[in-house]
């Protein structure tokens, strides 16, 4: 008997660490290549591959400590959601919703189920900074190309972009336009998990008495690849967590320590994006401030013009088309949740502007599912929360478990324009933070227990 529990023991053991490598490269792979079909055989693709090993390992860990993770107030909260979700598929099915769009909620919705697959995997801190830096590294990974980008369709090889445009869009990675000021506008569909990158570095920039000069490149890195997706939604989200990171720096390692770092980061940031400009012959403050405010920046301040004039750009015409179509894309949303707000349509609902899933989450969530379906969905957020909030802690040891969750509410904020939330890019992230709720807790720290299940 004592035999059969050791080998029992050691197949777990082996299950962890192979499954652990294999959430690694998932989390690297999100954070990293957008929808993961850069390279697909049928509907076969490296995420799809990397999943299913990391189901085939995390499951029975999961299933062999059932008793003890049904116990857990996240485990519950994610059941009772699949339920009412279960509901919601069987109305929308009779409903006669679209096929298409049916299948994609479910699918999406699916990725939830990384979080009790988590929960056997990830054992340690030591875990779960594995993950991190895994996740660091694809979104940096990212980055790198949002620059190779910048350099080779703005200043070296602009008339190759239209060909390479297919090409993105054909593996649903994101998208790559030239626009006004010889700006090249790059958005990935993880573009997100670069603000991740950056909130993480952070915290690794303020704990040392000295900077991390690698942590601080890396920041700078990822901080000026958001800069050039010259996406409001993104530019909202990052201006609000860093505001919130700030806050949470500022009360674990002092304030001075925080203004002095931050102003050094922001020289760098400035420095790089004014070298490129010259160089390369941009105007991508201009092109922000243009997108962001319909103000023109040059004729305000005195900054060098590294741009060649073609034509006279009209700066309320840059976002007319985006803002009409959201306009009646919210409006045909609005009389739809209207008509039945409490429990929705049913999962596959759409409108008649949109075939599929549209660019706000939160309308969508409430078309489908209604009010309920929404509260039950943030409800394991509420206990994230909860359980930060409940660990009281506020030392330099703990810091980086606030910034985790700065990072979600990031996720929660920018999801409200487009559909992080119910996709791998979020519910990765959603599900790293439960596993997380409540056992990173300062008390713990003190305690000197490294595990998370204690």
């Amino acid at each position: 008997m004592a035999e059969k529990q050791l080998k029992w023991e050691e197949i777990k053991n082996r299950l962890q660490k192979a499954g652990l490598f294999f959430l690694c490269l998932l989390t690297a792979d999100i954070a990293l290549s957008g929808a993961g079909r850069y390279i697909t055989i049928g509907w076969f693709s490296p995420r799809i591959l990397l999943t299913i090993l990391t189901l085939i390992c995390g499951l029975p860990l999961f299933l062999a400590e059932f008793k003890k993770h049904i116990k857990n107030p996240a485990v519950i909260l994610l059941l009772i959601f699949y339920l009412y979700i279960a509901m919601e598929a069987v109305r929308g099915r009779a409903a006669g919703n679209p096929p298409p769009v049916w299948r994609s909620d479910l699918m999406g919705f699916a990725w939830l189920g990384l979080f009790p697959l988590t929960l056997g995997i990830i054992r340690s801190r030591e875990d779960l900074q594995r993950v991190l830096r895994f996740l660091i590294a694809g979104a940096s990974v990212q980055a790198c190309l949002y620059f190779i980008f910048n350099i080779v369709f703005a200043g070296i090889a602009p008339q190759a972009l239209p060909s390479f445009i297919e090409r993105v869009w054909e593996a649903q990675w994101g998208s790559i336009l030239h626009v006004e000021y010889n700006a090249v506008r790059t958005f990935g569909r993880s573009s997100l998990y670069m603000l991740v990158a950056c909130l993480l570095l952070l915290g690794r920039i303020m704990k040392g008495e000295k900077i991390n000069r690698g942590a601080a490149a890396l920041f700078v890195l990822n901080f000026t690849a958001l800069f050039y997706t010259y996406t409001r939604s993104l530019y909202l989200t990052v201006f609000a967590s860093l505001l919130l990171a700030a806050v949470w720096m500022a009360c674990c390692h002092g304030l001075k320590r925080l203004l002095l770092r931050m102003l050094l980061l922001a020289g760098c940031f400035l420095a790089v994006v004014l070298f490129f400009d010259v160089t390369l012959r941009q105007g991508s403050f201009q092109y922000a401030v243009a997108r962001c405010f319909h103000r023109d920046l040059h004729a305000m301040l005195p900054l060098p013009k590294t741009w060649e004039d073609k034509e006279q750009v009209d700066m309320s015409d840059i976002t007319a088309n985006s803002d009409n179509t959201r306009s009646h894309l919210l409006a045909e949303l609005d009389e739809r949740i209207a008509a039945s707000p409490l429990i929705g349509h049913g999962l596959g609902a759409t409108t008649s502007y949109i075939e599929g899933q549209s660019e706000y989450f939160y309308h969508d969530m409430l078309m489908r599912c209604g009010v309920i379906g929404l509260a039950l969905f943030a409800a394991p957020f509420g206990y994230i929360l909860y359980m930060f909030v409940k660990g009281k802690g506020l030392s330099g040891r703990d810091s980086e478990k606030g910034l985790m969750i700065i990072a979600l509410i990031a996720f929660w904020i920018a999801t409200y324009f487009n559909p992080w939330m119910n996709a791998a890019m979020g519910l990765t992230w959603y599900s790293l933070n439960l596993r997380c709720a409540g056992e990173l807790s300062a008390s713990a720290e003190l305690k000197g227990d490294k595990s998370l299940d204690e």
